[in-house]
């Protein structure tokens, strides 16, 4: 949680100091943050962009992925692939 709150503290910088557009385009890279009107602000979004974001949508891809096989095992094998006489 301390990771997305300085993530958000260091946006909110960003938005007040280059715009929120400007902002925005720096954190997931559109815009490169020598194009910003204060770069030194920039560059540590941009790395936190390139760092922080892939690896908070990987947690949630994971947590989904594990959701679905844990459903998967918990139903019996007898439920999924019936024998031959139960049809």
């Amino acid at each position: 949680m301390p990771l997305v709150a300085g993530l958000g503290l260091l946006y909110t910088a960003n938005g007040f100091a280059v715009g929120w557009r400007r902002a925005y385009d720096v954190s997931i890279g559109i815009l490169s943050p020598a194009d910003t009107a204060v770069p030194a602000l920039a560059w540590p979004l941009s790395v936190a962009g390139w760092l922080l974001v892939p690896g908070i949508a990987g947690a949630v891809a994971g947590y989904v992925v594990s959701d679905a096989i844990k459903v998967r095992r918990s139903t019996p094998l007898e439920d999924v692939r019936p024998e031959e006489g139960d049809e």
